[in-house]
């Protein structure tokens, strides 16, 4: 997907601490009125695209991640009505014309919100120490990846802050029940045959569910084998990091998976995978 790149667009009024624009700590996106309803644009989402896009925008079986890539970010609400509208051509990604406008500025609206945009993001860690903390006593390495180091357990963490406050980012270490997304829950099929299957939902219509296996593999299952759904509402993530790591400690985790963030490349938000 190609597209002119957008330059920062702060609301009038929000202050912006100078002194801190040279810092590696510090970035301003873009933040700006919403094009429409994310709420309204949140229900055409699920309908619409995340069966291929994923509940959270950030990539499944079928398409890549169009939530935290810098590419699609940097793209303007103009820009991204103008591919739902279209579609881009030679990819699996159609046109929405039939979503009509007020639907696709909702879309575009809502799509905003998974990317997290804010105003400032300031962190006081040290990235160095998080990194040494994420491979070692945090121990976030053995599930998650970054920089294509680590496991596959769990969601690539490469650009995970992108967009995210310290504060959020914080909340997704130390309860990361409290803001789980649907996708982002435990999931426990038991097929028709007797086999259990456990995983992360990445994408579910009326007729399929799509999960994220520990080992990083998605598998897609027809509901016609699926006997029971058992949804746990919790994370695979450990719950006491709140108590095994110290304040500073959070703080340089935190500051790590800013940093790296901040390095990581732009995904291409190609259509549909050729099969």
């Amino acid at each position: 997907m190609q597209g002119a790149s957008a330059g920062p667009d702060v609301n009038p009024g929000t202050s912006l601490d100078k002194r801190n624009e040279g810092n590696p700590a510090y970035r301003s996106p873009e933040a700006k009125t919403p094009i429409g309803d994310a709420s309204a644009g949140s229900r055409t989402f699920s309908t619409n695209c995340a069966g291929c896009h994923g509940l959270d925008g950030r990539g499944g079986e079928r398409a890549h991640n169009i939530a935290t890539a810098r590419q699609v970010m940097a793209l303007s609400d103009g820009d991204l009505v103008s591919i739902l509208r279209n579609g881009i051509t030679g990819t699996g990604m159609p046109p929405f014309s039939h979503l009509g406008s007020k639907g696709i500025d909702d879309v575009v609206a809502y799509l905003r919100t998974l990317q997290g945009k804010v105003a400032v993001v300031r962190v006081k860690g040290d990235a160095k120490a998080g990194r040494g903390l994420f491979y070692g006593k945090a121990e976030c390495g053995r599930c998650h990846i970054v920089k294509g180091e680590g496991g596959f357990m769990a969601p690539d963490l490469t650009d995970f802050a992108t967009g995210m406050t310290a504060e959020t980012i914080e909340l997704a270490i130390t309860k990361p029940d409290t803001r789980l997304g649907p996708n982002q829950a435990v999931v426990s099929l038991l097929l028709v045959d007797g086999t259990t299957v456990e995983g992360t939902a990445r994408a579910e219509d009326n007729f399929t569910i799509t999960l994220q296996e520990q080992d990083g593999r998605f598998r897609t299952f027809s509901k016609g084998r699926v006997a029971s759904i058992r949804r746990t509402g919790h994370s695979i993530m450990p719950k006491d990091y709140e108590t095994r790591l110290s304040r500073k400690e959070l703080d340089d985790l935190v500051s790590y998976l800013v940093a790296v963030s901040e390095e990581a490349p732009a995904r291409p938000a190609r259509g549909r995978r050729q099969q």
